[in-house]
């Protein structure tokens, strides 16, 4: 056979004059590549940057887009998707494809020439790998405004270390709505998959409004827009208020109390101290049920609803003491597990009510606040409930995370949940692994905002979506620039100059003189 290699030296050319394939290419010099690989967040398993002619993001280019099934809506959301990230619209060709990958969210991305090629195994998958491109994305050098982004010759292949990835949020009084908005796009383009979105007061329930401050409740048409913007995402909205503890829907050093501050003929269905909801009164599960529906309507009949149920305290009203308050508890929680489930829904709680620091399986466990009234009740709970197992603390020698490993081995799901500390969210990504347990729902609380905002968004979309234990770094001006791409998608014109960046003011005004 007459060799087509040619003799005369030009082997580069040639893979050059191709194009299709970058195969030749040489890896990109190591300064370059280690600029550019840094913007990725989380980053990926495999990432191959070379040399040769940039891939330009523009009308020019054609997006083949290769499916495991068949998705008619698939070429509409790719093409919306560059609308809003590049600007452009790029011939997509839509084809099934047996090789894609067929790991849930996984994907693989080639790029060279004027053709980019994105397989995954659903629209999951193509969504992710869009979003890796945007961070890789360079606009051009030679102009004052923009014309174009680019990327190097790419071939980056990825997948998710956990398949439930979410972060739990807190909407208070003082949460400004632009703010979750922001938070739930980082979400999804960290990857993230869940959002539990948390109402402090501000729920505005149509049946009863005096469980909210009315001056600060959410707006429909805000919830409504949540709602959309998680399906435009690939991001799963799940409801959440506290069935149990935490009644009064504020923090509890603020003493404050909807609606008992202002409307104290609801004193009824509280404890005494306001801060559980009285179980013995059966007005109260009348009120939690048209809350629990209605947000269920509002939020599109969600596949999850989180109930909360953590931090209680035993019960102190006469009619309580005198019941069989375990039973009563138990038959609380099971009402409305039932109601969820008849609703394809399932349930998530907070687990430390349900274990006691004095069990000695609980060695140097972090959170447990169960009582007589609680604890042994776990094993007449359904195993369809979802365990979300919070440790906001950084790691103990010799800690193994015993409680997270003792509901998963009684048949839990059970999703870790870390807050803000980085060797705690570290050592929670290894428990996952060991463990083999479901996923991990970080949460924010009152932090989101500032340093906190960068560790729990950025660290956590790393620990949720990499395999650890040798976790990549992160980046604070990176996280900087994925917050501004944010803010151009929202758009941030629309809202307020404390809506940009990280925080609210970049000197507190009590600092102005």
């Amino acid at each position: 056979m007459k060799s087509i290699i040619p003799k005369n030296g030009t082997l580069v050319l040639v893979c050059f004059l191709l194009l299709g394939t970058a195969l030749c290419a040489a890896e990109l010099p190591a300064p370059e590549a280690a600029a550019a690989k840094k913007r990725f967040l989380p980053q990926p398993k495999q990432v191959s940057l070379q040399t040769g002619p940039e891939v330009i993001l523009d009308n020019s280019l054609t997006v083949n887009i290769e499916l495991a099934a068949d998705d008619a809506k698939a070429k509409d959301i790719v093409a919306a998707i560059f609308q809003r990230q590049f600007g452009t619209k790029p011939n997509i060709v839509v084809a099934k494809k047996d090789d894609a990958p067929k790991e849930a969210e996984a994907y693989r991305i080639r790029a060279a020439g004027k053709t980019l090629t994105v397989s995954a195994g659903d629209i999951r998958g193509i969504r992710h790998a869009l979003s890796s491109i945007r961070q890789l994305a360079e606009p051009n050098r030679d102009a004052v405004k923009l014309v174009s982004y680019r990327i190097p010759v790419t071939e980056i292949d990825d997948a998710p270390a956990m398949a439930f990835r979410g972060l739990h949020l807190c909407w208070f009084p003082e949460t400004r709505y632009a703010r979750i908005e922001q938070a739930v796009r980082l979400a999804a383009y960290y990857k993230l998959n869940y959002v539990v979105l948390e109402f402090w007061g501000t729920y505005p329930s149509r049946k009863h409004p005096k469980l909210c401050w009315q001056e600060f409740a959410a707006k429909p048409e805000e919830i409504k827009r949540l709602v959309a913007i998680g399906k435009e995402l690939g991001i799963t909205l799940i409801p959440q208020i506290n069935l149990y503890g935490h009644a009064s829907l504020s923090r509890a050093g603020a003493y404050k109390h909807i609606p008992l501050d202002r409307y104290p003929e609801y004193q009824p269905i509280y404890e005494p101290d306001g801060w559980t909801w009285c179980l013995s009164n059966p007005a109260t599960r009348t009120v939690l049920t048209d809350v629990v529906l209605e947000m269920l309507e509002d939020f599109d009949n969600p596949p999850y609803y989180h109930v909360g149920l953590d931090e209680a305290l035993p019960p102190e009203c006469s009619q309580c003491l005198r019941s069989d308050y375990k039973q009563l508890f138990l038959e609380h929680l099971l009402y409305f597990h039932k109601l969820l489930a008849d609703r394809n829904c399932r349930m998530m709680m907070w687990h430390d009510m349900l274990i006691s620091k004095s069990d000695p399986r609980m060695k140097n466990i972090y959170t447990a606040h169960g009582n007589q009234y609680t604890i042994g009740l776990v094993d007449k709970l359904p195993r369809d409930i979802i365990i979300c197992d919070w440790d906001y603390g950084p790691p103990k020698e010799g800690h193994t995370h015993e409680s997270m490993r003792y509901f998963k081995e009684l048949g839990f799901t059970v999703l870790a949940c870390p807050w803000t500390n980085t060797p705690g969210m570290r050592a929670q990504g290894q428990a996952v692994a060991d463990a083999k347990l479901d996923g991990m729902l970080l949460t924010a609380w009152h932090h989101l905002r500032g340093n906190e905002m960068y560790t729990i968004l950025s660290m956590g979309g790393m620990v949720t979506w990499c395999a650890p234990p040798n976790y990549p770094g992160v980046y604070p001006n990176v996280f900087g620039i994925h917050v501004r791409q944010i803010g151009w998608d929202m758009p941030i014109t629309d809202f307020d100059y404390k809506d940009t960046g990280r925080v609210d003011l970049q000197v507190p005004r009590d600092t102005i003189q």
